[in-house]
């Protein structure tokens, strides 16, 4: 009986029935392709235990490979001798390319053309030759539709991520594995489509019948706690895809009804929330994982009262399920399958520090020594972690810089700010700023001088710097943002008057004893020109 008509004809006990049976014959099954993942435990930073049930060491680095391998086995053994299909951006599609490779079946994967050339060589290196990957649309969604058109002309099997009793049943072994003794209080479930959150409850319930069990999603793909809330599925108009493996338009029908009669809640985190998560779980245990697998620990750090991370909407819902102070918690990593280039995002989204950031953009005269005045005067003792300007104008400069303090440190900076006859504009968060548009005019610079300049990351090296060469020179370009190292870089422009001033700023450089590593002027005028 196919997947999609099985809710109308089961009652949520039959199906609960119906999916406890299929656990048990999956336990049977999934080890021939991997071996069980280890819980570990953490300590909140209010002292309770958070279980970490570690996915992340699976072979494909998530649990996806439980429920494609229990669903091929399945296949198989009712006879199955054809090609199966899958649509993924990643984690299923590697799931089902081990499962593939394992039982030597033909698989056709349709993955995104979008998709990391990362996770697409891993699934061909774990498929080898048995899996084909072909790259179609931009999106999910479009691999997907392709995938069916694919299967309803060909002898094949369609291979669901989620919404699959036999794959929510592989998914499920991940909770058979829990040991009594871990006896969790709340167990974190991060959804997606639904199969893993489904399957993990449907064992919890059974094993830990006090234990509380809610679903964790991600605000712009939240699309199961808007079904619930409606009282049937329904499809989000668009999902945000930072956390790429959660991101899914609607729940599974199947997933759906599950998750209706088995969760006791569904809570909403944020992307800063789930990269500060991320960074906790690093500095605490030295693990990485992607973004869809910090949701659940943002959860957990959201219950706690630590001003970092506390959530007074999740915490007003952890109180209301009536929890003991000391709860244990428990939460799955679901995958560490995170493209490299993403981690920076991650690290700028994340700041466990109570200290903010903010930008501010000022209207100073473009003459030698207004820059340095203007951080000698009010940003001196405050720690500079972003610098953007490029000389536009002959008589104005507006440079943009990023600060980091306590709230309190940046209420008195503004209100000193704001006392003086200096212009100035927040500009947090603006578009221009966030994807570094740093707007220079290369014809304005007379006789410049590019150059990449390392200072100590502490504050006030900068401004050191700046007060060693005032007088020297004027500055006309200025790039630079934190990175967290020991030496930190900035890509600057300096101009002069004439060439017996030139010299005598390269010469006074010298004597510094800075790295400074000149750049040919093209570079910059080639790349940053705006008329």
């Amino acid at each position: 009986m196919p997947d999609s008509q099985l809710m109308e004809k089961l009652s949520a006990a039959e199906l609960l029935a119906s999916l406890s049976s299929e656990i048990e014959a999956a336990q049977q099954r999934v080890y021939r392709a991997d071996r069980a993942t280890p819980c570990d435990a953490v300590a909140l930073p209010d002292g309770r235990p958070l279980w970490l049930k570690r996915e992340d060491t699976a072979r494909v680095h998530s649990y996806k490979w439980r429920g494609a391998f229990n669903k091929l086995a399945c296949l198989i053994e009712q006879g199955f001798q054809g090609t199966v299909v899958a649509a993924s951006a990643g984690n299923h599609a590697q799931g089902v390319a081990l499962a593939a490779q394992k039982m030597a079946v033909p698989a056709v994967i349709y993955m995104p053309r979008t998709t990391p050339l990362l996770k697409q060589e891993a699934v061909r290196r774990l498929g080898r030759d048995w899996v084909e990957v072909r790259l179609v649309g931009d999106r999910y969604d479009q691999a997907a539709q392709a995938a069916r058109q694919w299967v309803t002309t060909h002898d094949c099997a369609y291979l669901h991520p989620f919404d699959d009793l036999q794959v929510i049943a592989g998914q499920a072994t991940i909770a058979t594995e829990l040991d009594e003794q871990i006896s969790p209080d709340l167990v974190l479930l991060e959804i997606g489509g639904g199969g893993m959150a489904a399957g993990v409850a449907s064992v919890v319930r059974r094993r830990f019948p006090s234990a509380k069990i809610v679903g964790v999603e991600v605000i712009g793909q939240n699309s199961m706690q808007m079904s619930l809330q409606a009282g049937h599925p329904i499809t989000l108009p668009q999902v945000t895809r930072f956390c790429d493996g959660t991101a899914v338009a609607t729940p599974g029908q199947l997933t759906f009804a599950l998750c209706r009669e088995l969760l006791d809640d569904v809570w909403v985190v944020d992307e800063r929330q789930v990269c500060t998560a991320i960074e906790w779980l690093w500095n605490e245990t030295r693990v990485v994982v992607e973004p869809s697998a910090g949701i659940g620990v943002a959860a957990a750090l959201a219950t706690d009262r630590h001003p970092s991370f506390l959530d007074e909407t999740i915490r007003a819902a952890y109180t209301a399920l009536g929890l003991p102070d000391d709860a244990c918690l428990l939460t799955v990593l679901s995958g560490a399958n995170v493209d490299f280039l993403t981690l920076p995002l991650i690290a700028r989204k994340g700041r466990l520090s109570p200290k903010e950031r903010r930008y501010y953009c000022f209207e100073i005269p473009e003459r030698s020594g207004t820059l340095i005045g203007l951080l000698d005067q009010f940003l001196s003792d405050i720690n500079i972690i972003d610098f953007q300007y490029g000389k536009t104008d002959p008589r104005r400069a507006f440079p943009v810089i990023g600060v980091e303090a306590f709230p309190d440190e940046l209420s008195k900076l503004e209100a000193k700010l704001s006392r003086s006859p200096l212009h100035f504009n927040s500009v947090t968060n603006a578009t221009s700023v966030e994807y570094r548009v740093v707007p220079f005019q290369p014809s304005l610079a007379n006789l410049p001088i590019f150059a990449t300049v390392e200072f100590p990351d502490r504050p006030g090296a900068l401004s050191e710097f700046m007060r060693q060469i005032v007088g020297l020179t004027n500055v006309c370009y200025f790039n630079y943002t934190e990175t967290g190292q020991s030496i930190e870089q900035a890509l600057m422009g300096f101009e002069f008057q004439d060439g017996t001033q030139r010299d005598a700023f390269t010469e006074a450089v010298a004597k510094l004893g800075v790295s400074f590593q000149t750049i040919p002027s093209n570079t910059i005028a080639g790349l940053s020109v705006t008329e």
